[in-house]
């Protein structure tokens, strides 16, 4: 593990390292955000695919659209933007 609990990290940061076969890769931060809790007890133990590693609370709230809230988001951008002309 790179980070522990407590710790902030960036988008782009490693935070921790798996070995499948053999081959060690390390996993990067998609975004960031800071670690709540460690969910891995120590080092060499063994991960299923999908299992949780970490809690983690990111530092941007996630706001899912839907695809009328899009189209009206975008006509209305687009109205104030002719207006301008």
């Amino acid at each position: 593990l790179y980070v522990q609990k407590g710790d902030h990290f960036d988008a782009g940061q490693p935070l921790y390292i798996v070995e499948v076969m053999k081959m060690f890769n390390k996993v990067y931060a998609p975004f960031a955000g800071t670690v709540e809790e460690v969910l891995v007890k120590s080092d060499g133990m063994i991960i299923r695919k999908g299992q949780a590693v970490f809690r983690i609370t990111p530092d941007e709230t996630i706001v899912i659209e839907s695809p009328e809230e899009i189209a009206d988001r975008r006509r209305t951008v687009t109205s104030r933007y002719l207006r301008q002309l």
